[in-house]
Parts: structure tokens; sequence; C-alpha cells
């Protein structure tokens, strides 16, 4: 199984960064993580080239990466939220999967064409609702093809860290399971 994680948290250390930890040890096979911080893929500007032909205008890091995101088997989209939202690099970087998007809209070609599963995670404090940001990642994991099998949201982290919740821990548990059951059956019975 190979698992990639787009990772939204500016803290190598921090809540998500720990959610994440747990569920890397859970996942079998290979684990990868794409750093929205530190990654040298530029933003989708919209200048609609993708419309008028396969492919984007920018030649940089994207187009490895969507050989990547092909090759998976689980995507997870991990975040602390932001105003109940995902973080700004890491909805800049997935913003380039429009990409995917104008492919099958405007030319009829399904770039990624085997499914896959997918997870989301979010870390959470203060009084806004996560809801905005995983709506926004069950979205992105829809172009990705990925079928979200489940969010784990530890969403008390302005008083407890996520490495302490022990429901948010639990939940994360269950998910490894829950992304391993779904993978084989899509093994078994493709789509």
């Amino acid at each position: 199984m190979k698992t990639l994680i787009f990772n939204g948290s500016p803290h190598a250390n921090g809540d998500t960064a720990a959610m994440i930890r747990t569920l890397s040890a859970g996942l079998p096979g290979v684990v990868e993580t794409v750093d929205a911080y530190r990654t040298d893929i530029r933003p989708c500007i919209d200048c609609r080239h993708c419309w008028k032909t396969p492919g984007c205008i920018f030649d940089d890091g994207m187009h490895d990466l969507l050989h990547r995101i092909a090759d998976a088997d689980c995507i997870i989209i991990a975040s602390p939220v932001y105003y109940s939202m995902l973080t700004g690099p890491l909805l800049s970087l997935l913003s380039r999967l429009q990409v995917l998007y104008t492919a099958g809209r405007f030319h009829g070609v399904r770039l990624i064409t085997r499914p896959k599963v997918g997870a989301v995670l979010l870390s959470a404090g203060g009084n806004g609702s996560p809801a905005p940001a995983e709506e926004i990642a069950v979205g992105l994991l829809r172009c990705m093809h990925a079928t979200h099998v489940g969010t784990v949201c530890a969403a008390a982290t302005d008083t407890t860290p996520a490495a302490d919740d022990t429901t948010a821990m639990a939940a994360l548990h269950a998910l490894c399971r829950d992304l391993i059951a779904a993978h084989e059956e899509f093994q078994q019975n493709p789509q």
C-alpha cells in the first residue's frame, strides 16, 4: 500500500504532525509526506492554459507530484484549521489539481484512473467549525479519485495537544483499520 500525505502544517512537531505520525505508524507499506510549506510548487493562477491544452503552463514539481498521486493507493489531507479552513499553503499547493478537473471537463480525459482511498486529518482549537475545511478536503480527495473513508479531528488543540487527545488518537487507530480494509476491498473489487 502506498500512502501519500499532504501536510498543511508549518510545524514539524505540532498537532497535525502528531496525528500524521500516529496514522503513519499504523499503515502498511510506503508512506510519503508532501509538506505544503516547503514545496517548490507554485499555486494555480487561473491562466486557463489547461482549458485549451491538457497540462499546466508551469514546469515545476507538480508534474512529478501528479505521477505520485496517480501511483498512490491512499491519499491523506492533513491540516490545522485556520478560520475554519485548510491552511493557505496547502490550498495553494492543491489548487494545482485544477489540471485534473479541466482534463476531464474540457478534454474528456481522466488523468487519475485508478481509484484510491482517502482520509482527512484536522487539528483545530478555538470556537470555529472545522466543517468547511473538511468539506474542501473531501472535494480535493474526490478530484484525486480517492473515496473519503473518514475524518479525524483533534478539536481542542488550544487546550489539549492532539497527542494527548485520547479520543482523537483512538479515532486515528480506527481510521487506519478502515483505510486498510477499504484498500483491500478495492484490490479485490477494482472499480
